[in-house]
């Protein structure tokens, strides 16, 4: 006699679709979280003077540009489209400027600080 069994990974494909979202509404929240180190006190293109630390908000483009996550299987992708994504999250040079900007990996700060295992534990059923 042959017992068989099967293993159906749908609730984990599920439980890591909701985990993706979590880690995706994290970095939502993180841009406004002002603990990133700035080399000096500027004045943004909103108008506002910042020191540091400071957050990411400016006039909310890089964080409104940040597409919801996109789940195939077990892999997932999050896209922020704004032109100076790249600039800021992983710092730049401006030869003709001068000066750089560094970089404030928010997508790896949310990484290194998120919860993983609750998350995928709270959509696991």
């Amino acid at each position: 006699m042959t017992v068989q069994t099967r293993i159906d990974l749908l609730p984990v494909e599920r439980a890591f679709a909701g985990m993706a979202q979590d880690f995706a509404d994290a970095c939502q929240e993180t841009f406004d979280d002002p603990v990133w180190a700035w080399p000096a006190t500027t004045r943004r293109r909103s108008g506002q003077q910042v020191g540091s630390p400071r957050n990411l908000i400016d006039l909310g483009e890089l964080q409104g540009s940040q597409q919801p996550p996109v789940v195939h299987g077990l892999n997932a992708t999050i896209d922020w489209t704004a032109d100076h994504a790249a600039a800021v999250f992983l710092g730049a040079v401006y030869r003709k400027r001068a000066y750089s900007l560094p970089a404030r990996n928010l997508p790896q700060y949310v990484a290194q600080h998120f919860d993983w295992q609750a998350s995928f534990t709270k959509h696991f059923r």
